[in-house]
């Protein structure tokens, strides 16, 4: 399933490499993320992880907060953590 907007999924989880799509980053991103318990997620198999849709959106906006005081994140990964999210209202 193709998310337009975070805020308004429907689905109450949503899958890794949905939300890579999403905030247009490596899925490795999002793994990172969820290894560092920063993004919570559910592990159903051994390569299958799915993230509750409220803790993505809760995950942005830490994530948004933190930006704006110049955090980023570290590793040489493909995007900053300023990059790593879309704005919640985007239009498509």
């Amino acid at each position: 399933m193709v998310i337009t907007n975070l805020s308004t999924h429907a689905a109450n989880y949503v899958s890794v490499a949905e939300l890579a799509e999403y905030w247009e980053v490596t899925r490795q991103l999002v793994y990172k993320h969820i290894q560092a318990g920063a993004l919570p997620a559910m592990r159903l198999g051994p390569r299958c992880f799915r993230v509750r849709t409220i803790d993505a959106l809760e995950f942005e906006r830490t994530v948004s907060s933190r930006s704006r005081k110049g955090w980023s994140s570290s590793g040489g990964s493909k995007a900053t953590v300023s990059g790593l999210i879309r704005p919640l209202n985007r239009q498509d």
